[in-house]
């Protein structure tokens, strides 16, 4: 199994922005001590939920600063973004980092950047594909001409090359689309689970990636990241009590910024986002994917992850709701010395 850090850039309240980057930061570099497999950044923008709005810049600072952990992008969110700058400076940073990136990306889903941006919710797949496909014939063609919907170019050269051949790893946030998971599967990139997510739909999720990959005649060997609570202590009770009321802190603040409806009505292709508002996802993850305990207790879900969804990647959330950062490394520590060598020998055939 890999194990990786999740980092939203989420302003609390009597937080300053230097406040999050620097505690964030101070994690990241963490994660590259105490042995994990990789860092996931997160693109947010226009509220408190979420200050990281450039992955690329803080992806170099990433690559500065480590030397082995992987940088990976949770997500990139691609309706926002000209494709063929996105796809400069994303094959910049691969080499910059010597190799080490992986591109997240999704279509988004909080009406607040969509308005900010000036970019119709209904147009959100439409672009997030035809990004995907300018993205990959600009890192792997020595020139390409595309007359799309949304992004028209006549030979062009795009440079630098990507380091890593034939390009960076993509994979495809899924919420539970299935248009999105099929599509990935037919592509062959990996989905991430993120956070919010029942125990039951990541299964279903899962065999519907499954089976479209098997459609489409691909290998299921695969690292899929799902996106998990975590915080490690060295007292049960106490871990719970902690982890729990931070995590309802972050659920209040999903709930109210996160929404992608606008005065209650779905925008065209988000509607598997029904009941967002009323908390409904949180509610049932606390329930079953909130890993809140000591080293054993952790382990023993970590165990139940793999085992009963078919888990192979634990993308650990450790700061989620604005815990405090003393808290934040003293679980990660716990987390990387006690709970992560059990799983090293376990395997991730999907």
């Amino acid at each position: 199994m890999k194990f990786g850090t999740f980092h939203l850039f989420q302003r609390p309240p009597g937080w300053s922005d230097s406040d999050v980057f620097a505690a964030e930061l101070d994690q990241i570099e963490a994660a590259e001590a105490l042995g994990f497999d990789g860092v996931w950044l997160a693109e947010h923008h226009f509220q408190w939920y979420g200050i990281g709005t450039d992955l690329m810049q803080i992806g170099a600072w990433v690559a500065a600063r480590t030397e082995r952990v992987r940088i990976g992008t949770a997500i990139v969110t691609l309706p926002f973004h000209d494709p063929l700058r996105l796809a400069e400076q994303a094959a910049t940073l691969d080499i910059m980092s010597g190799g080490r990136l992986d591109v997240g990306v999704g279509r988004g889903y909080q009406a607040t950047e969509f308005a900010g941006f000036g970019v119709p919710m209904d147009e959100s797949r439409a672009r997030f594909e035809e990004c995907v496909e300018i993205l990959v014939r600009a890192w792997t063609e020595e020139s390409f001409s595309y007359d799309g919907q949304f992004t028209q170019v006549q030979d062009v050269s795009v440079l630098p090359k990507p380091l890593q051949k034939p390009h960076p790893p993509i994979y495809v946030a899924s919420w539970m689309t299935p248009e999105t998971i099929r599509y990935a599967a037919e592509r062959g990139y990996p989905i991430i689970s993120p956070a919010g997510l029942a125990a039951d739909q990541i299964k279903t999720n899962y065999q519907l990636y499954r089976e479209s990959l098997e459609l489409a005649g691909r290998s299921g060997n695969a690292d899929l990241p799902a996106l998990v609570h975590v915080y490690v202590d060295d007292n049960d009770e106490r871990a719970k009590e902690i982890g729990v009321d931070y995590s309802r802190r972050y659920g209040a603040s999903l709930t109210t910024l996160g929404s992608p409806s606008k005065g209650g009505r779905l925008p065209v292709g988000y509607a598997t986002y029904d009941g967002f508002e009323k908390g409904a996802h949180m509610r049932e993850t606390r329930q079953e994917l909130m890993l809140f305990g000591s080293p054993d207790t952790v382990a023993r879900r970590v165990e139940w992850l793999h085992d009963e969804l078919g888990v192979n990647y634990v993308l650990c959330w450790m700061n989620m709701g604005g815990l405090e950062p003393e808290r934040v490394q003293h679980s990660m520590g716990l987390f990387a010395r006690e709970v992560m060598p059990r799983f090293r020998a376990v395997g991730s055939t999907l």
